[in-house]
């Protein structure tokens, strides 16, 4: 097989996948040759750009509208799924978001629990119903998207989300030790240049963070993506259980 092509013909699920890591996930997995299915919640531009691509070797991207982190919206993924590839042989969680920046004393229960479910539980409910899909898949890989936020604690405006992410690395661990035939590991990024941190961090929250860390840069979507194909690949065969920081040694 092409080695440029080591996802020829498999199967992928990138959840939340239309924007930023997500998005670049999606699209390194196209280029190595993949069947990539990615879910997103509104037909906008980027839904609709990333389905349009076009790859050599055979990879392409489906997406799947899908608004809600509920059961059975989950099982509706995984019909769709299934009756166009009959396994996966991978699945990226990468559903994620802190929703706002918040001291502790501020942060009211909603916060948390909201955190909880779109930083965990969206991850729990997702990975135990497409079990399923994996069977007999020689070297199946589950990665979970961190943040370095999990190791770090919030710097002080998101410890309910530095908390989330927490349960998401240890999840890893735990489930990696569970589960037979299926490698189970965790991508954790520091400050990355997408929406999320325009979003949510000042100029003065980045600059102030990028002097801390030792690149003394911003870190790019596309080198997330290229550790969550390493770890899904053949090469990363011996790799399970870890949570590998992508954060310029922060």
């Amino acid at each position: 097989m092409n080695k440029n092509l080591e996802f020829l013909n498999k199967t992928v699920l990138v959840t939340g996948g239309s924007k930023g890591i997500g998005r670049a996930i999606c699209i390194k997995f196209a280029e190595l040759g993949a069947k990539v299915f990615f879910t997103y919640r509104k037909n906008d531009k980027s839904s609709s750009s990333l389905k349009l691509m076009k790859f050599l070797g055979g990879g392409k991207i489906f997406g799947i509208k899908n608004i809600s982190i509920s059961e059975k919206s989950i099982y509706s993924v995984m019909k769709k799924i299934k009756r166009e590839r009959k396994e996966l042989n991978v699945l990226v969680n990468n559903i994620g978001d802190a929703i706002k920046r918040s001291s502790f004393i501020k942060s009211n229960d909603k916060l948390w629990i909201d955190n909880l479910n779109i930083n965990l539980i969206s991850s729990v409910r997702t990975t135990r119903i497409f079990l399923k899909m994996f069977k007999s898949v020689k070297n199946a890989s589950i990665v979970n998207i961190g943040s370095i936020a999990g190791k770090m604690g919030g710097s002080g405006d998101s410890l309910h989300y530095a908390s989330s992410k927490a349960a998401l690395h240890i999840f890893t661990k735990g489930l990696s030790k569970e589960l037979k035939g299926i490698r189970v590991n965790c991508v954790a990024p520091s400050i990355i240049n997408t929406n999320f941190q325009k979003r949510l961090s000042s100029k003065k929250r980045l600059k102030k963070i990028i002097s801390s860390t030792p690149l003394k840069r911003i870190g790019a979507p596309e080198e997330v993506s290229n550790t969550v194909t390493f770890l899904s690949s053949d090469k990363a065969s011996y790799i399970n259980g870890e949570v590998i920081f992508v954060s310029g040694g922060r």
